[in-house]
């Protein structure tokens, strides 16, 4: 496959404008990230991980400091970008007395495109986004699904090949996120090469064919959430590691050691039978927890996981 998007030591800092002041922010450090063509790649951070800060970036609407930026396999661009990207903030700003219609059309009218040609575009926008029966009602009226769903219609007007998505299913109900999830499915499995920013894990989970987590304007990790396997893990802490690891795998299938702290997993032995075998086995355990292999878990181990590690090395 072709690489859609390409980011290389991408760095970006937010200075504050006060004179004499001198603060400032390093949102982007060295951001690296590639994402191939037909993907959905999650985007997974902390607030003031970087996330928007690189869509902005990626969609040419912000100017890094440092770093590449390849599109379609070319850094260079009229404009500074290449047609066929679109981007949606997380709240999108419209005329609030405009119909949905009127404002898809109004947006049209920033495309090169004939008059019929704009009017199919809009039809099939609407038509996408589920919302052509309600065309007619105004942007006032909306409830906070409708007004992402007519975000994502806005950026397939321009019929895109990479979509950009910050925070898209933030903020909604259950029912206006289960479609916005059934819409970006779709786009998904039609092709659309699509990078989601969001805080839902759930959905990422379900979604997402990878995820990068982002911390301190960084790429922390890129996996593929089908490799969560949804079980459960006794997680122990202790001063022997790889001994532990070698006799605990005399007893266990697949036993991991990963810094100072064994997995082993739960299946037919019980967190009471393997604290047992550590016993029996002369391992001095100094912590046990239990933990289950899904994105949330995940996450949190990626994120707070060094801090605990510099904390006990200190």
């Amino acid at each position: 496959m072709s690489v859609v998007l390409s980011v290389s030591g991408l760095t970006k800092r937010y200075r504050s404008g006060v004179a004499g002041c001198s603060a400032s922010v390093d949102a982007l450090q060295g951001m690296e990230m590639e994402v191939e063509e037909g993907e959905l790649v999650g985007l997974l951070g902390p607030n003031g991980a970087g996330k928007s800060t690189l869509l902005f970036c990626a969609a040419g609407l912000l100017r890094p400091d440092s770093g590449r930026i390849a599109w379609f396999g070319t850094t260079s661009w009229p404009g500074g970008r290449p047609p066929g990207i679109a981007y949606a903030p997380e709240r999108s700003m419209y005329h609030r007395f405009l119909t949905i219609r009127e404002t898809l059309e109004f947006c049209a009218t920033l495309h090169e495109l004939s008059p019929p040609e704009r009017t199919r575009r809009v039809n099939e926008a609407l038509e996408r986004v589920d919302l052509a029966t309600q065309a007619g009602k105004r942007v006032s009226h909306l409830s906070r699904g409708m007004v992402q769903r007519l975000g994502i219609a806005q950026a397939l007007i321009g019929q895109p090949r990479l979509l950009l998505l910050d925070e898209t299913l933030s903020g909604l109900d259950p029912v206006a996120a289960r479609d916005v999830r059934v819409l970006l499915r779709a786009l998904r499995d039609d092709g659309t090469t699509i990078v989601l920013s969001s805080h839902d894990l759930l959905a990422l989970e379900h979604l997402a064919s990878r995820i990068v987590v982002m911390k301190d304007g960084r790429s922390h990790a890129s996996f593929d959430p089908a490799t969560l396997t949804g079980g459960r893990w006794l997680v122990l802490t202790t001063d022997v590691p790889g001994l532990a690891a070698r006799l605990l795998g005399t007893r266990h299938s697949a036993v991991v050691q990963e810094r100072d702290e064994i997995h082993v997993p739960l299946g037919t032995s019980s967190p009471e039978d393997i604290l047992a075998d550590c016993v029996a086995l002369g391992i001095d355990v100094r912590a046990s927890r239990i933990r289950r292999d899904d994105l949330e878990q995940r996450f949190f181990d990626l994120i707070e996981r060094p801090s605990r590690v510099a904390e006990a090395d200190a």
